[in-house]
Parts: C-alpha cells; sequence; structure tokens
C-alpha cells in the first residue's frame, strides 16, 4: 500500500456525514498545472467535458471509510461540512494493487482530506429561489 498527495479544487464535496448515490465518501478534484501529471503518475481517469466545470480536468475520487479531515494548519478539521465550488484541498490517497479472478490493477482510495481554503455552501434563501425561478428565457 503506498499513498499519494493531489490537490485542486472540490467539487461534490460529499465527505462528511452525506454519502454519494453508492454510499461511499466521495468528492471531484479539478485539476490544474502540474497536478494533471500527478494525476497520470498515478494511473487515475482523467475526465474533461466542455459542459462540466467549465471543462476542466478533474478526478473522481471515493473511499468506503470515512476520510480523515484536516485544515491548513493539520488540525483537525472543524470548519464548514457543506463545501461550495472553488474550496481548495490536498487529498491523500492510497493506493492498492489487487490481482483477483476479476483481473489485475490498482485501487486508488481518499486516505485523508487536508481543507486549505474551504468555501461553505450557503442554501439560496426562499426569496432568491423564487426570484431565480421568474426569470424569463
Amino acid at each position: 500500500m503506498t499513498f499519494h498527495y493531489i490537490e485542486g479544487k472540490l467539487e461534490y464535496a460529499m465527505l462528511f456525514d452525506q454519502k454519494d448515490m453508492f454510499d461511499r465518501w466521495s468528492t471531484v478534484l479539478l485539476l490544474e498545472g502540474d497536478q494533471m501529471k500527478q494525476a497520470k503518475k498515478l494511473g487515475l481517469k482523467i475526465n474533461q467535458l466542455e459542459d462540466k466545470f467549465d471543462g476542466s480536468p478533474y478526478v473522481s475520487l471515493k473511499t468506503t471509510m470515512p476520510p480523515k479531515m484536516y485544515d491548513a494548519d493539520n488540525n483537525v478539521y472543524d470548519g464548514p461540512t457543506r463545501l461550495a465550488t472553488g474550496t481548495e484541498a490536498t487529498v491523500k490517497l492510497t493506493q492498492k494493487p489487487y490481482d483477483n479472478k476479476f483481473g489485475k490493477g490498482v485501487t486508488t482510495y481518499i486516505d485523508s482530506v487536508k481543507i486549505t481554503n474551504p468555501v461553505a455552501w450557503i442554501p439560496p434563501t426562499d426569496d432568491e429561489f423564487q426570484s431565480a425561478s421568474d426569470t424569463e428565457f
């Protein structure tokens, strides 16, 4: 088992009390610069679609165990747990090789996440929601 680090901006961060539809803790990590090389080196599947995340490259990360969460000073994270677009983080990944009847490969899991710049998600108020629904197209 080996550990690796990758950093970027979180999207769909389900890392606290809410899990994804597959009952896992997960997030999407938007990549920039040399983090693309790091993701390729780790054998991660890099996605890039024009209509998602403004065309930014990204990786989908997951785990079946709750990840350890830290703040920028390496203390236990106690900030907002509903995170919005723009939250910056470094993700520590565990990679474990497998060889079974289904094939050979490497499984990647989230081990821990260091939230270096949290952006709290604030749900729209009823007034904001109403004014958005009144917009004509």
